[in-house]
């Protein structure tokens, strides 16, 4: 793993075996975007099996770079970063079921039935690996889950300030004793961290490190979170300091890994350091094709 300029490996693990799920039903696409060898760009709403997701994709050459959204959002988060990241290979953005604009998908709503849908998705579309994947908060843990589903297309991954499964167990380890008068910000944060939703269907192996072996993998991360300011002295300091912790582990997954600081960021670094992103996707890009057979779309 590389830090900014310091640099060091991650432990080296065998990747462990994945427990590939049933595929949803593919079906005929409401529109085929054209092969990846042909210069175009598709935006419209393809069938995965009785209800439709949009998709948008642009640029040619392989790796494609699959870029995902974080809690509630859509494709759009990605508006200054896939125009660019297209100028160097296929990349293509989509709005999960329920969102944005596309139908409504099946229940339950988690994250083997994100993947599912994904893969679904892309392959009703035409939009054939090998894939780069880009995830934006909860999204990036949706990507590495997709990783573990479908690891034969995966080839490199790029996390921007990532959810990790253990982080309302951490923050909510060091909330201050309960008392009648703390401030509304302090009362919210304590029902958020210590009530928080359940990810059952992320294992822990996902976290492990060197669960993906050498797979090329940049974790981008904002030191410095926007919180209220009328909570205790020193506690949001030390949430900001477990975040890092975990961006830190999220880089242990790969012994090919470099994290990147985003100084001047919020938690949307897509948005505010665009530049960033779309380093840290091509710097994948690059390495993944330097891994690749000779390809005709290359």
């Amino acid at each position: 793993m590389a830090i900014l300029l310091v640099g060091c490996s991650a432990p080296t693990t065998t990747p462990t075996a994945s427990n590939t799920p049933a595929a949803i039903p593919t079906a005929s696409a409401t529109q085929t975007p054209a092969r990846q060898e042909t210069p175009s760009e598709f935006e419209g709403q393809i069938d995965v099996g009785g209800y439709e997701m949009y998709l948008h994709c642009m640029g040619t050459q392989s790796p494609t770079v699959i870029l995902e959204a974080g809690f509630g959002d859509v494709l759009d988060t990605w508006s200054l970063v896939q125009p660019e990241v297209a100028r160097s290979t296929r990349t293509c953005a989509y709005d999960r079921a329920g969102l944005g604009r596309s139908d409504p998908g099946p229940a339950p709503r988690d994250g083997i039935q994100i993947v599912r849908e994904l893969h679904a998705l892309l392959i009703n579309a035409g939009i054939e690996g090998p894939y780069v994947l880009v995830g934006h908060s909860l999204g990036g843990m949706y990507m590495r889950l997709f990783a573990d589903y479908y690891p034969e297309e995966v080839v490199g991954l790029v996390l921007v300030d990532s959810a990790h499964i253990d982080q309302f167990e951490r923050n909510a380890a060091i909330m201050p004793t309960e008392s009648p008068d703390e401030s509304e910000s302090l009362r919210y944060y304590r029902e958020w961290f210590t009530n928080p939703p359940t990810y059952p269907e992320f294992p822990h192996r996902l976290f492990e490190p060197g669960s993906l072996g050498d797979m090329p993998l940049v974790v981008l991360t904002s030191p410095h979170k926007d919180r209220a300011t009328d909570l205790p002295a020193g506690l949001s300091d030390r949430w900001d300091e477990i975040w890092a912790e975990l961006q830190t582990e999220w880089a242990q997954i790969s012994s090919r890994s470099t994290l990147v600081m985003a100084y001047e960021s919020g938690h949307f670094i897509q948005q505010d350091q665009p530049d960033l992103v779309l380093d840290a996707i091509l710097q994948v890009v690059e390495a993944a094709r330097g891994d690749l057979p000779a390809s005709p779309f290359n």
